[in-house]
C-alpha cells in the first residue's frame, strides 16, 4: 500500500515538470510569445507610484560633487614689507627702502605735474601718515612698476596737498598825445617822449589735492613800471624852394652857459631849410680832405657809431638838453661816456678816392627838435 502511494507521487512529480517545461521551453529558444486567444485575454499590470514617494523623491536635493581647488601661497620676497597709510595696508613692495623711493618718485610727481608757465612750486606734502611693516599677504604684492601706476591711477590712495604761486604780468598800452609845430615841415614827426606801457606783476597762490585745485588765494597785484605817455610833434610848415637864407627857421632856446664854436675849419655850403623838395635839419661846411673835427662845445659822447641815413657819426650831449651831432667824423678813439672840452678834437672827415674835398653835415637838437645851429655859432 505504501509502495503504491510513493508511485503516484513520483507521477505526479514528474507530470507538474513536464508542465512546467513545456511553458519555459519557448521563450528559452527564441520562439515568438504564444498569441492570446479571444476567450483568454492578457492582463498586464503597471505598478503605480504612491504620491507620497513621489514628493519625498522630489524633495530630496540631488548632492553636487565638490571639486576642492588648492590656492598656491603667493611669492613674497623676505624683505617685503607692508605699505600702510593711515594704519591701513594697500600692498605690499619688496623692502622699506623700494617703499621709500616708490613714495619720493611719486610725491615728486605729483608736485610739478600741469605747472605751466610762470608758475613756482612753494611746497608739496604728503597728507596722510606713511609706514611700513612686515609683509604678511594680507595685501597684494606689487613689482615696482605696477605699485607706482596705482598710485597715478587713484590718487586718493597717498593723497597730496602742493601749493603753487603763479606770476602774471599785464601790460596797459600808454596813449600818444599829438602836437603841432611851425619849426617842422609838414609830413615830418619828432618823437619828443617816447611811450613806456605800465607793466603789473600779479602773485596768486593754489592749493591742489590729489591733482584738482581747490582754491584761490587773494591775488596779490605789485605795479612794476608806470605808464608814461608819448608825444609826438607833427610840423606843419609847407616846403615851397630852396633857401638861401643862413638864419632860416626859428631860433631855440637861449642857453647862457653854452658858447658854441665851428666844428670844422671850412666853408658854410649848404643851409638849415628846405633842399630839393625836402627839409635839410642842418648846416654843411666843405672842408679839405682828412680835415681834423672839433669838439663844438663841452658835453659827453652819447653816440658814437654808425647811422642810417648818416654813416658814421658822433652825438656830444651839452647841458640844457642841447645835443650836437656830426657827421661823418671817423673817430676811432672815441669812447662812450666819455666827456670832451670845447674845441677837443673828436676824429677827422673821412679822405675821399679822389682826393676832393670832403662835407661835415652838422645838427644842433634842443629837447629833440633840431633848430638852425647858425642862430648858436659866432659871425665868421
Amino acid at each position: 500500500m505504501k509502495e503504491k502511494t510513493l508511485g503516484r507521487i513520483l507521477l505526479g512529480g514528474v507530470a507538474f515538470v513536464l508542465v512546467v517545461l513545456a511553458v519555459l521551453l519557448p521563450a528559452t529558444r527564441g520562439d515568438a510569445a504564444p498569441k492570446l486567444s479571444a476567450a483568454e485575454p492578457r492582463v498586464i499590470l503597471t505598478p503605480v507610484p504612491k504620491p507620497e514617494e513621489d514628493a519625498v523623491k522630489a524633495a530630496t536635493p540631488v548632492p553636487t560633487p565638490v571639486h576642492i581647488i588648492e590656492t598656491p601661497t603667493p611669492y613674497l620676497p623676505r624683505s617685503a614689507v607692508n605699505l600702510l597709510v593711515n594704519g591701513t595696508p594697500i600692498f605690499a613692495v619688496d623692502s622699506r627702502e623700494a617703499a621709500d623711493r616708490l613714495v619720493h618718485l611719486y610725491l615728486e610727481e605729483c608736485a610739478y605735474e600741469n605747472m605751466g608757465e610762470n608758475a613756482v612750486l612753494l611746497k608739496a606734502a604728503v597728507d596722510a601718515e606713511l609706514s611700513t611693516v612686515p609683509a604678511d599677504g594680507s595685501v597684494e604684492y606689487c613689482e615696482f612698476d605696477v605699485a607706482l601706476n596705482r598710485l597715478r591711477k587713484n590718487r586718493s590712495l597717498i593723497p597730496v596737498h602742493r601749493t603753487v604761486e603763479r606770476a602774471v604780468v599785464s601790460v596797459t598800452p600808454y596813449e600818444t598825445h599829438k602836437e603841432t609845430t611851425k619849426l617842422l615841415p609838414e609830413g615830418s614827426r619828432i618823437f619828443r617822449r617816447i611811450g613806456v606801457a605800465a607793466r603789473t606783476l600779479s602773485l596768486s597762490e593754489t592749493l591742489y589735492i590729489d591733482g584738482m585745485a581747490s582754491s584761490d588765494a587773494e591775488t596779490l597785484n605789485v605795479p612794476v613800471l608806470t605808464a608814461v605817455d608819448a608825444r609826438v610833434l607833427n610840423g606843419t610848415v609847407r616846403i615851397a624852394a630852396i633857401t638861401t637864407d643862413a638864419t632860416f627857421g626859428h631860433r631855440g632856446p637861449d642857453a647862457p652857459s653854452l658858447s658854441f664854436r665851428y666844428p670844422v675849419r671850412g666853408t658854410l655850403s649848404s643851409f638849415f631849410g628846405p633842399a630839393q623838395g625836402e627839409m635839410h635839419y642842418g648846416v654843411d661846411f666843405t672842408a679839405a680832405n682828412g680835415s681834423r673835427v672839433f669838439a663844438p662845445e663841452s658835453g659827453t659822447v652819447v653816440f658814437c657809431g654808425e647811422r642810417p641815413g648818416y654813416g658814421p657819426t658822433v652825438e656830444i650831449r651839452h647841458e640844457n638838453g642841447f645835443i650836437s651831432r656830426l657827421s661823418p667824423v671817423k673817430a676811432p678813439d672815441l669812447m662812450l661816456e666819455q666827456h670832451v672840452s670845447a674845441g677837443d678834437p673828436i676824429g677827422a672827415l673821412p679822405e675821399t678816392e679822389n682826393g676832393a674835398s670832403a662835407t661835415l653835415h652838422y645838427e644842433l637838437l634842443i629837447d629833440g627838435i633840431p633848430y638852425n645851429p647858425m642862430f648858436y655859432l659866432p659871425e665868421q
